[in-house]
């Protein structure tokens, strides 16, 4: 909508609600947001604040709360998290006109483009793209698909100033994440020239952010904090035997989440003490020792701790409906629950993956080869694998055969 200062607070509020209607939430989520713009059209009244602009939404939240609306999620309550959503939707309104930041589940996808983006991703399964793949690229197709719908827009009538509209809503990513959107897109628009939806092939006008690979420094767990974790965990609950059996093979032997929550009772070899299994992420075959203290935790879960399912899934929901944990997400949240009972700093760190990061360099520390830690950590390409081991770059000039356990170790 025309951002001038002559955007009421009232018509501003009237095109939000008129946008959440057309988006077809949930009510639940129309009655959180209805009262959340009614309370900030009160204190806008009370405070003679007729025209909306950059910065009130701040300050509101700065007046309500005494905090700043950049504050992170876990430092907030639900109240809050409302208050904040609330008020991102209506920044979005009055920059762009529509919601650019739908991120959850309310919105539901018109038929139009939820049949082309079933078709493009089987498509895409048939050339071989893995699980991890094709959440990647349905996410964030999503996210184009809602640009397009807000905007009107068919899919054969996409045009390049469409494009260009559409990567300006991405201002404000990191350019890793930018580079997975364009590279997503890229490969979507040239498939929809390929199926004739498109007449031209749009995919040479994405923009394609340049990544250097020594650009961050990984974060990393230090032996203290892994113990803190570990030990925030109750084990006398069903759920804390799962969660800690779970974390134990993301701490100790790296396993990516989508794995550890994939792993079957095949992929259990007790009398070999292995774990073998194909990774969703690259398709490749990996095998892993069953230590000690990873078969004491599966082991107490599965005896004392597993819902009684028919789920052939090691770990499963606790939840009806039982099964399959099909989020992996879930464990991430789960290990950021466990974090804040230790006392530990979530900030920025992808917890998940800053273990993979941590077991590399723990086991660089120790002296194994960079072909031993790529096959650990299951890298489809050995160069891969310098990535994670960057923190810790001087210990690539010693290199002798072992494995251990120093992600624990004082």
């Amino acid at each position: 909508m025309d951002n001038n200062n002559s955007t009421t607070i009232t018509e501003l509020i009237n095109a939000a609600q008129s946008e959440i209607v057309r988006l077809q939430y949930k009510r639940s989520r129309i009655g959180i947001h209805d009262k959340e713009m009614r309370v900030f059209a009160r204190y806008c009244e009370s405070n003679k604040i007729m025209h909306y602009r950059d910065g009130i939404g701040q300050a509101y939240f700065r007046d309500m709360y005494g905090l700043d609306i950049r504050e992170l999620d876990h430092k907030l309550t639900r109240a809050q998290l409302n208050t904040r959503c609330s008020l991102r939707f209506l920044d979005d309104i009055y920059e762009f006109g529509y919601a650019r930041r739908n991120s959850h589940h309310d919105y539901q996808m018109p038929r139009e483009y939820q049949a082309v983006l079933n078709a493009y991703l089987s498509y895409c399964s048939k050339n071989k793209a893995s699980e991890g793949t094709l959440r990647v690229k349905r996410t964030k197709l999503r996210r184009f698909f809602e640009f397009l719908q807000a905007k009107g827009i068919h899919l054969s009538d996409i045009s390049p100033k469409d494009i260009s509209e559409f990567i300006v809503t991405l201002a404000g990513y990191s350019r890793p994440t930018l580079h997975i959107f364009t590279s997503v897109l890229s490969c979507f628009l040239r498939y929809l020239q390929e199926v004739g939806t498109l007449e031209d092939d749009l995919s040479p006008l994405i923009p394609k952010p340049r990544i250097y690979t020594e650009e961050s420094i990984p974060k990393t767990w230090t032996p203290k904090e892994v113990r803190q974790l570990l030990k925030a965990i109750d084990r006398t609950s069903n759920i804390g035997k799962r969660d800690y059996a779970m974390i134990l093979l993301a701490v100790i032997l790296g396993m990516r989440v989508g794995d550890i929550c994939a792993l079957k009772f095949m992929n259990l070899d007790w009398k070999a003490k292995l774990i073998t299994f194909v990774q969703q992420k690259t398709g490749k075959s990996n095998a892993l020792p069953i230590l000690p203290e990873i078969g004491d935790a599966i082991i107490d879960y599965l005896k004392n701790g597993r819902i009684d399912t028919d789920c052939d899934n090691v770990f499963v929901k606790h939840i009806h409906p039982y099964g399959a944990i099909t989020s992996s997400s879930a464990l991430a949240e789960n290990i950021k629950r466990y974090m804040r009972y230790a006392g530990l700093k979530v900030q920025n760190r992808k917890v998940t993956h800053s273990l993979r990061h941590t077991l590399a360099s723990s086991l660089l520390r120790e002296g194994t080869p960079l072909m031993t830690i790529s096959n650990v950590l299951g890298h489809y390409n050995p160069a891969t694998t310098v990535g994670y081991i960057k923190v810790d770059l001087a210990s690539l000039k010693k290199c002798s055969l072992s494995y251990g356990r120093g992600v624990l170790a004082e």
